[in-house]
């Protein structure tokens, strides 16, 4: 009988030694904030979220369909494999890395005719009439400009979050979402 009671005190004190690891472990682990059910975070916030607690921020945004807001950095001609047209990198002033590097589809261009400035700069959508005749030209995304773009979270790669199929809203549509997020264009 002593035997058994030794094995249970034994048992217990286990189980007690791991029941304080585990919550120790949890205290070492950094909490992100939820994302709101909108899915719209500054580029502050994520770039914070990618640079504390990688781990914790590819589940927070794994596969998530996410509104960035942020100042434009560069503005390239897309390299991936899917043939889209154009890439933007939204960056904080101070730093370069992490960034947000936004995959612009051909489904989400409003245009089929897009140009990026040689300096990396902008970006200007030409636009055609139905014979196929230039009609206008319009600055798409311009480095500098603050913006918000929706995109689907896709990878963390060498300090790029980056976001595919992905759309630039409307100036409406930026203020009336930062007016319910409670933020002003800066």
């Amino acid at each position: 009988m002593l035997h058994t009671i030794g094995l249970e005190m034994k048992s217990i004190t286990l189980t007690i030694a791991f029941l304080c690891a585990s919550a120790l472990a949890g205290f070492g682990q950094t909490q992100l904030t939820a994302l709101p059910p909108d899915g719209f975070v500054t580029l502050s916030q994520i770039v914070s979220d990618f640079a504390t607690a990688e781990t914790q921020a590819l589940q927070k945004y794994n596969g998530m369909r996410i509104c960035v807001y942020g100042r434009v950095g560069q503005v390239t001609q897309s390299d991936d494999e899917e043939g889209d047209p154009l890439t933007a990198y939204l960056q904080l002033p101070d730093r370069t890395t992490p960034d947000v590097k936004v995959v612009f589809g051909a489904d989400f261009i409003p245009s089929s005719v897009i140009s990026v400035a040689d300096d990396d700069s902008k970006a200007t959508v030409y636009h055609t009439d139905w014979n196929g005749n230039l009609s206008n030209a319009t600055s798409f995304i311009v480095e500098g400009e603050n913006v918000a773009v929706r995109g689907t979270f896709d990878n963390f790669v060498a300090g790029d979050i980056i976001l595919k199929n992905s759309f630039k809203l409307s100036p409406e549509a930026l203020q009336k979402k930062l007016s319910e997020h409670g933020l002003t264009d800066q």
